[in-house]
């Protein structure tokens, strides 16, 4: 292949930890480095790491984006590119015209990613050492509980009920109000009305923690997303 056929390398973001690319039908993410700061690079590799390391532990997955190839010390990984983007910039074009029938027959998939914060268990099988979340929930998305405590299933569910909020409402719980005054109404169990809301019951479900996992709020509700019963579904640390 001569370098006129190359794909062309596009710069789609630049976050925390990482620089990511698309390459042709590929998104490449790849560590962010600082060549003034050794330190922060270091942090950045690691993040990258866990990445790698969780897109192997979880394999191939309908509802996970797909994961091709990651460096030798993992301090790259890429994905299959997917042409509609990301949900909360598709719900956002979309709007008007998506309806609980969407949600049940539409032929769209969405599928987790960017888990470079995230936390596993130990894998022995894998010969992987867990390691604990990096990442704490935005205030908006946060279970009140002391910042440094691991995220469990409570707040994961908790983070889930504020991400369906955001993405259907188009704003995040309580935008525009503090930080002090969102995590005061939470710990109150105070919570922005969801009536009228696709996914309301859901979303109010998972803020007042009547869901045990994941696997309780798709059964609760299997009629609106079009699923059959299940049974167990794995989770993973903080996402």
């Amino acid at each position: 292949m001569s370098l006129q056929t190359l794909p062309k390398r596009e710069l789609l973001m630049v976050g925390m930890s990482a620089k990511t690319y698309r390459i042709g039908n590929i998104v490449r993410k790849e560590c962010h480095v600082l060549v003034d700061d050794i330190g922060i690079t270091e942090q950045n590799l690691e993040a990258c790491k866990t990445e790698a390391d969780v897109y192997f532990i979880l394999g191939s997955h309908p509802l996970i984006a797909k994961s091709l190839s990651s460096g030798p010390s993992r301090e790259h990984v890429e994905l299959e590119f997917y042409p509609n983007g990301n949900l909360r910039e598709y719900i956002r074009k979309n709007r008007a015209s998506i309806t609980e029938t969407d949600l049940k027959h539409g032929n769209l998939v969405a599928r987790l990613s960017d888990f470079n914060a995230s936390g596993f268990d130990d894998q022995p099988d894998l010969g992987l050492k867990g390691k604990p979340a990096q990442g704490l929930e935005s205030i908006s998305h946060s279970l009140p509980r002391d910042p440094e405590a691991d995220s469990t299933v409570e707040s994961d569910l908790f983070a889930l009920g504020s991400t369906l909020y955001e993405l259907i409402a188009g704003q995040t719980p309580y935008e525009g109000q503090s930080h002090e005054s969102i995590e005061t109404l939470f710990r109150k169990g105070e919570f922005p009305s969801t009536e009228g809301l696709l996914l309301e019951e859901v979303i109010m479900g998972c803020w007042k923690q009547t869901f045990s996992s994941a696997t309780d709020v798709l059964n609760s509700n299997k009629n609106i997303f079009g699923v059959k019963e299940t049974k167990e579904i794995d989770e993973i640390g903080a996402i």
